[in-house]
């Protein structure tokens, strides 16, 4: 005679039913959560905030700035990307996503304390292309680098000129021995930066490190050859590859919503006119017709807005420290202007 079964009561199912809905809810929340930060913190050493958002975003962060200089920090559920924006501007400071090769492990490693160290390495050749003026048509989103579509182009396979390619295209920095010039057997296929450039060195046999590094505050308007500010390991390097430049903006227009896309297209549109014109003019003709540009109501209007988007990110002090040196800037102005 077999065993029978008690059925189990109402409220038992009811409630491991309930347990199970939180379960899935609670994995849901964790999953659509998952790499995003949340940090409120108030003149926390900076080191420490660094960590928060290294461990809560799953990434690698290196700085050489003073990791016990007081930060402020007021984040919710935002990207990494987000978060070293703010936190960056906060502190005065400037990020980007880093690729350090070498041939060895132990190079590797060396090049990366001496990095964190001084900001400078000896006998590598570093490449890294900020956005030039008047091309930042993402209207204040930060776009994450590692996400963004990456292809490398021929018929050149040179080691070196790849990983420029890939800086002036993926918006990274890549860092690498000078001596170091292997070649490669083939081209890597279309991918994400954050596959292709691991994709690319492991193929010549090497290693590499993906990091975003912190690192100070550098002038965009650096002339060739002049030395870069501790922490810019960038040295004299051609201009921007049009092309490629085309191809790293419309790589970040998809990060946008759809009904920004078109307008992001057009003010590309727009840059790229721009600069075939200028080439056309001379020295002079150039600063005249920069003069309009600045001068331009609507240029203005999107100058004003990115400047309120950026100036949202800093705190209270800041503000108040830029205002001054305005006013003082401006002060200086009247009274060496002829009367």
């Amino acid at each position: 005679m077999g065993l029978m079964t008690t059925p189990l009561p109402a409220r038992m199912l009811f409630l491991a039913g309930a347990a199970l809905l939180l379960f899935g809810i609670l994995i849901t929340r964790w999953i659509s959560h998952w790499g995003l930060v949340t940090i409120h913190v108030k003149n926390a050493p900076l080191g420490k905030v660094v960590a928060s958002i290294a461990r809560q975003g799953h990434i690698q962060i290196e700085t050489s700035l003073d990791v016990t200089k007081p930060i402020s920090l007021d984040v919710d559920l935002v990207t990494p990307a987000e978060a070293l924006e703010t936190l960056s501007i906060g502190a005065d400071a400037t990020w980007r996503l880093v690729y350090l090769a070498a041939p060895t492990k132990p190079a590797l490693n060396a090049a990366l304390i001496s990095l964190k160290g001084n900001g400078k390495l000896e006998d590598w050749t570093a490449y890294y292309y900020p956005m030039p003026f008047g091309a930042e048509i993402t209207s204040g989103m930060v776009v994450d680098p590692r996400y963004g579509d990456l292809t490398l182009e021929g018929p050149d396979r040179a080691f070196p000129q790849l990983l420029n390619q890939a800086a002036q295209k993926g918006g990274v920095m890549t860092l690498f021995p000078t001596k170091w010039a292997p070649t490669l057997s083939q081209l890597p296929k279309s991918n994400q930066t954050r596959k292709i450039i691991p994709s690319l060195v492991q193929s010549v046999h090497g290693k590499s490190i993906e990091f975003f590094f912190l690192t100070e505050r550098g002038r965009r308007d650096r002339t060739p050859g002049e030395a870069p500010p501790s922490g810019e390991q960038v040295q004299a390097q051609p201009e921007m590859n049009p092309d490629w430049l085309e191809q790293r903006v419309l790589a970040q227009v998809t990060h946008l919503p759809p009904e920004k896309q078109v307008e992001a297209k057009k003010n590309l549109q727009e840059h790229k006119d721009l600069l075939a014109t200028m080439r056309k003019l001379s020295p002079e003709e150039r600063r005249a017709k920069m003069r309009a540009l600045m001068s331009d109501p609507d240029r203005m209007e999107k100058m004003a807005e990115r400047m309120l988007i950026r100036d949202s990110k800093m705190s209270a002090n800041q503000r108040i420290t830029r205002a001054e040196n305005y006013l003082s800037r401006k002060a200086s102005a009247q009274a060496s202007a002829p009367h």
